[in-house]
């Protein structure tokens, strides 16, 4: 990346002497503070209550995929701010996927998705990733807002940050309606003595731009040529003294124009800093004694983005700055999207391939939709305008999307207005310069960090310099044995632990006839500590519904099938009220632990958790051997374990079938559980028969479970102490069906066909196959393909396949 920020400034000036203290403080500050960014792909735009919004992160950073956090925090908010739901990811290789359930009680509206890391929070929290989502569900009859005059409100921005008398300026302007939605104006721009001095109409989104050279003594405003009340809309009030800055981007590269007052030192430009991500790209004297001054900045070898450039005088205070936006294209990850088979019919089957012309390594993520339920036929942000242009920009901007559509004077024209009427807020320089670096608030939790300290029960001893057992086992009874060590006072820490959902921790003193009872006090949780974020910005267009009439019928649409929801699904009783006779131990066994054909009845079930029936035999075998008759089991001359039911274990009927043995429900050799402890194992169910067996299972089985959970550590030695800890949101698969095995009866009205988060690429000419079923309705399916290479390259293809697609 720094290889990329060689820049040659085509201006040739006589050298100056001055400090180098604002570059200099920014390279520090980028070193121990860089900017991170995310961007999240979802399946689609538009929900309904009940439904599962699926997604998949990348993390960024100076142009390349992001190594700075471990954990990813996405919250689902609504209007007022109140986070409904959070999920809380790992990052693994700068991607993380997910899911967000939204409740079938949600309210039908807008609602927005925001996603960061800790890193993200040492910068200005306005800068984290936001989204909207419209979900229809409860009071779904609720119309859009009906359309109304609308109340004009212009903003302007002087190019550079000064407007001055004297001198040559270009104002910049954005219109907007009451919800903050642009609006396009034609508009006369007259001086206090109503002289019209420029006639100018927005050029895109209600932005535009003109030029004024202020006199003293005189003020300016505008009219909107189409408003009888000839409403003033008056101009920033013009300075006496300033520095004037402009810039225009042109195929050679970007060309500026300085003015400025020659005599006076403190409106005097000593040179300029252009930086990107918080690092400097060039740093340039410029010419003294001057009026005006212009050149070319050939930005050819820069990485893509957004480049801020400041004017400074000789001591160092910034005069005048702009934002540019860089657009090489390099970024671009080129990838053929090939449709091999295409069938629209009900349930059936398509084939398309994704191939990379040349070595590729990264990650990628594809949704397939039904796009008659989708607002656009193209998304109004996507993986390019987040990632290069809206993350590094505060406020709303209107489809970002849209400067990225096409390489044409008109996108780069809009592109630039974009950059002269969002200011840059990430820092200011004169705090930079004067103060302190700021210290880092926040801190990546390295995934799980679990630390602590254990004291001897009873008293105020630590348990010091002493080895501990961990013992963890997740929710998805994922088990992980470590050894740790407390230091001089007792605690302990391991972090990068990866688990997920509710996990139970055992700590043990492992030293035998010596063990003590430990007191474990948990530090406070480091994966799903509060971060408290400023509320939402209630004027942000976001939060407002969209105007036009392709919207209110998305909104018809969705209601109609919020309906046919609720009618499918039936209607949820307020309360329901079901007695049932009590369960015996043994049932309630059963229904923890067993599954399918092994829940049914058997001949023998054992109950090892509310028993130490089983603890004074060596192995689960000579317990059953002893319990069940006709059970025969021992060793061979080779030592392996054998197992017959009803049967003699002789030479002589060696041909007869001995008992299968299942551990938690999966075939296993009787070699494996016959080292296992009988203090680990929950129950055992001896069958005569069994149908899950091959051929019937004639030689009789035995289906042995392991204890998980609770029933695990209540069967461990007392010298110890578990505690809860809440992991990672557990991450769900999406269920794609596959009609060759499934035959459903019920419809199937997906609106998200396809959904694969989870495609890493790395190699030559690789193609990646991608086979799904149709549903029963779509006649077109909008695929929307993104990702990031290891090298920092972004795929994004954005298809429509059907009647009026590709």
């Amino acid at each position: 990346m720094k290889a990329a920020y060689c820049l040659l400034i085509i201006l040739f000036v006589s050298h100056y002497s001055f400090a180098q203290q604002p570059d200099e403080k920014l390279k520090s500050w980028h070193e121990q503070n860089p900017i991170e960014k995310v961007y999240l792909h979802f399946d689609r735009e538009e929900y309904l209550a009940g439904q599962t919004a699926w997604l998949k992160a990348y993390l960024y950073s100076d142009f390349l995929p992001s190594d700075l956090s471990t954990v990813l925090f996405v919250e689902l908010l609504n209007s007022s701010s109140k986070v409904l739901q959070r999920q809380t990811l790992p990052v693994l290789m700068a991607v993380s996927q997910g899911q967000i359930e939204l409740p079938d009680t949600l309210a039908g509206g807008q609602y927005i998705i925001r996603a960061y890391t800790a890193t993200m929070l040492n910068h200005d929290e306005n800068f984290v990733f936001k989204r909207t989502i419209r979900v229809a569900g409860k009071n779904k009859n609720k119309s859009l807002a009906t359309e109304t005059a609308k109340q004009i409100r212009l903003e302007f921005f002087a190019e550079g940050g000064n407007f001055v008398t004297g001198l040559p300026n270009t104002i910049a302007f954005k219109a907007t309606d009451e919800n903050g939605w642009p609006v396009n104006v034609n508009a006369v721009l007259k001086n206090s003595n109503q002289q019209i001095m420029a006639e100018f109409s927005s050029l895109h989104d209600g932005m535009g731009m003109f030029d004024v050279d202020a006199e003293a003594g005189t003020s300016y405003f505008v009219e909107l040529k189409d408003d009888p009340s000839h409403q003033k809309y008056p101009l920033p009030q013009h300075a006496a003294k300033g520095v004037v800055f402009r810039l225009l981007n042109a195929p050679d590269g970007i060309h500026f124009e300085i003015f400025q007052e020659k005599n006076d030192p403190l409106f005097q430009v000593a040179y300029m800093i252009g930086q990107m991500q918080h690092y400097p790209v060039f740093k340039q004297t410029l010419k003294q004694g001057v009026n005006s001054l212009s050149g070319v900045i050939n930005a050819s070898n820069l990485s893509s983005g957004i480049l801020h450039i400041t004017l400074f005088n000789k001591d160092g205070m910034p005069l005048a700055e702009r934002l540019s936006f860089v657009n090489n294209k390099e970024y671009i990850k080129p990838a053929d999207l090939t449709i091999d088979t295409v069938n629209f019919s009900p349930r059936s089957k398509n084939h398309f391939s994704l191939a990379f012309k040349d070595s590729v390594s990264g990650s990628f993520s594809v949704s397939i939709t039904d796009p008659a339920y989708n607002p656009s036929a193209i998304r109004e942000q996507n993986i390019f305008s987040s990632l290069l242009l809206t993350a590094d920009l505060k406020g709303y901007v209107h489809n970002p999307a849209y400067y990225f559509s096409a390489d044409n004077d008109s996108v780069k024209t809009a592109l630039d207005l974009l950059m002269m009427t969002h200011g840059w807020t990430r820092f200011k320089w004169e705090q930079l310069i004067k103060d302190p670096l700021p210290a880092l608030k926040y801190k990546d939790p390295a995934f799980v960090t679990l630390s602590g300290r254990v004291m001897l029960d009873g008293t105020k001893k630590p348990f010091a310099d002493k080895e501990l057992l961990l013992y963890l086992v997740a929710a998805d009874s994922s088990r992980n044995m470590q050894l740790i060590k407390t230091d001089a006072t007792g605690d302990y820490r391991m972090d990068s632990v990866l688990f997920f959902g509710r996990a139970n921790i055992l700590f043990s003193d492992i030293r035998g006839k010596k063990s003590k009872f430990v007191d474990v006090r948990p530090s406070p949780d480091s994966l799903h500590r509060p971060y408290v974020l400023r509320p939402l910005d209630k004027t942000d267009p976001q939060l407002n519904n969209k105007p036009g009439e392709s919207n209110k019928a998305i909104a018809k649409k969705m209601a109609d099938e919020y309906d046919a929801f609720l009618k499918g699904n039936g209607l949820v009783l307020s309360e329901v009220i079901v007695k049932a006779k009590k369960k015996s131990a043994i049932e309630e066994l059963e229904d923890k632990y067993a599954s399918g054909a092994f829940s049914g009845d058997s001949r023998k079930t054992f109950d090892l958790v509310n028993s130490d029936e089983a603890a004074s035999y060596m192995n689960i075998f000579e317990f059953l051997q002893a319990r069940v008759p006709g059970l025969v089991a021992g060793r061979d001359e080779n030592g392996d374990y054998y197992v017959y039911f009803r049967q003699q274990a002789t030479i002589s009927s060696m041909g007869n079938q001995g008992m299968d043995i299942f551990l938690d429900e999966v075939l296993t050799d009787a070699n494996m559980v016959g080292f296992i402890s009988p203090n680990q194992i929950a129950m055992v169910k001896v069958f005569s028969n069994f149908v899950g067996s091959t051929g019937g299972g004639a030689g009789g089985a035995l289906a042995i479970y392991l204890k998980k959970g609770t029933d695990y550590f209540n069967s461990l030695p007392s010298a110890a102490e578990m505690i809860t800890y809440n992991g990672f949101s557990v991450i769900k698969e999406f269920y794609s069906p596959d009609y060759k095995v499934v035959k459903k009866n019920e419809p199937d009205q997906r609106m998200t066909i396809y959904w694969k988060p989870d495609i890493f690429v790395h190699g030559k000419n690789s193609n990646i196959p991608i086979s799904f079923y149709n549903n029963d309705r779509s006649r077109q399916f909008k695929v929307v393909i993104e990702g990031i290479t290891a090298d920092g390259k972004m795929l994004m293809i954005e298809k429509l396949i059907g009647e009026r697609g590709f």
